[in-house]
């Protein structure tokens, strides 16, 4: 049984796609007005940020998500998860000049579920820190959009 499941292991899972398989893909680049939506959840995730406040971020975010990083420094890659109640925490201990943006952002759907992929920005105190990419995972429940995960790059070599 198990040289049968190793033989298995060794082709390509994407090989054979279902015989009914359909070549749309799943999930499209979202239509305006959920994209519209989706990017207002993801402007006020960004006031949360930027002002540290707690109850802003908690109105467009599950309670108890976690957060991923991907840090690059000298060719080395350093992931880590955190519990996501710690970023406002954490942005508390830097001064008030600090700001987050974004651009670009790509939006897909699929039914209720949502990613938007963006590529981002940060300052201290008016000076460049670091850029990457934002990755946020939605959910739409009751006809309302909320940020179920979120993770982002981090690198001091953007253009």
């Amino acid at each position: 049984l198990l040289l049968n499941f190793v033989g298995f292991a060794q082709e390509p899972i994407s090989k054979n796609p279902p015989v009914k398989y359909s070549a749309k893909p799943f999930g499209s680049v979202a239509e305006e007005g959920d994209k519209k939506d989706i990017l207002k959840v993801i402007d006020i995730f960004m006031t949360a940020v930027n002002s540290k406040d707690k109850r802003i971020f908690d109105s467009v975010s599950y309670k108890g998500i976690q957060r991923i990083v991907t840090l690059v420094d000298q060719d080395k890659v350093k992931t880590t998860v955190y519990d996501n109640d710690t970023l406002l925490e954490e942005l508390k201990d830097i001064d008030d000049g600090f700001r987050e943006r974004y651009w670009d952002a790509a939006v897909l759907t699929d039914g209720n579920i949502a990613s938007v992929w963006a590529p981002y920005d940060f300052f201290k105190n008016g000076k460049f820190s670091h850029c990457g990419v934002d990755l946020f995972y939605l959910v739409k429940e009751n006809k309302e959009w909320k940020i179920a995960h979120f993770g982002y790059t981090r690198n001091k070599l953007c253009n």
